[in-house]
């Protein structure tokens, strides 16, 4: 059996993330590499195990990715997350709308601009996806996507410049969602390993708000309600799929006294190992290494 850590091509070996968990396989007299995944789909052998780890960019290309993954599956290789996690997971638009009746979400609207010819369809659609919200400020972005693809902020009663280029991707289906103004605190992350909830980081990705330095959390400093959210979710993924996901990155954001849902990370969650204390952090190496 051999461990294999995909990795994004341009940073095999490079990112810190990667390299400890690789490290820490080693460290068990485990055989253990960072590749990109193409090279992966090709060396592996039964029972291998992949983790996916800093695949940027198989957003941009989701079908191949998929067939990657198909491709891994017909050579029985054991993957991170499971297949059925990450094709739950792939796709904004149909695994929230599941979750509505779990844990309070960011309210998120479906919108497809396959038959827009102009800037003013695409304006005119958005305009109809959100005629009954309230809000005046919104957030629109591919359905399938990460790292801040194509996410763009629309506000009622503006020319707003983003309808161009959503009309120049108009095969794509995309999502809309209420700003909320509480970004600029930060989003809040909880991280669980084996269905363990380990610790929580608040995080500025500066997609619409500016960028910072995580900021780690204990679990004794996350909020009851986000903690509460949190075993909601595992205990749904736990009768959906019949077993927990290895790795998962809950992202929340403050609205007013509440906590919604943005995204679940599955596919390639940055852990943000770097910002761990030394103890944590090998104690969540330990657990995430378990094979």
């Amino acid at each position: 059996m051999k461990v294999y850590i995909a990795s994004f091509e341009k940073h095999v070996g490079k990112i810190q993330e990667d390299i400890y968990i690789r490290n820490e396989f080693l460290s068990k007299s485990i055989s253990s590499e960072i590749l990109t995944l193409a090279e992966i789909v090709k060396k592996v052998e039964a029972q291998d195990i992949v983790m996916l780890k800093s695949i940027w960019g198989y957003h941009l290309d989701f079908k191949h990715f998929l067939g990657q993954l198909s491709a891994l599956k017909e050579k029985n290789v054991i993957l991170v997350n499971d297949h059925d996690y990450i094709y739950w997971n792939i796709d904004k638009s149909k695994y929230l709308p599941e979750l509505i009746d779990i844990v309070n979400i960011v309210p998120t609207y479906i919108v497809s601009f396959n038959d827009a010819k102009t800037k003013e369809d695409v304006d005119g659609l958005i305009k109809i996806t959100i005629k009954n919200d309230d809000n005046t400020v919104f957030v629109i972005k591919p359905a399938i996507s990460a790292s801040g693809y194509l996410t763009f902020v629309y506000t009622k009663g503006n020319n707003n410049d983003c309808v161009t280029d959503l009309l120049k991707h108009k095969d794509l289906d995309f999502i809309v969602q209420p700003f909320r103004a509480e970004i600029n605190q930060g989003e809040i992350s909880v991280i669980s390993i084996n269905g363990k909830i380990n610790y929580g980081m608040i995080r500025f990705p500066g997609v619409i708000a500016e960028k910072n330095d995580s900021i780690y959390i204990s679990i004794s400093e996350i909020p009851d309600l986000l903690m509460n959210h949190t075993e909601s979710i595992l205990i749904f993924f736990k009768l959906k799929f019949k077993f927990l996901p290895k790795i998962c990155r809950l992202d929340f954001i403050k609205n007013g006294q509440n906590f919604e849902l943005i995204e679940v990370e599955l596919i390639d969650p940055d852990l943000y190992f770097r910002y761990l204390p030394k103890e944590l952090l090998k104690q969540c190496l330990q657990e995430l290494c378990i094979t």
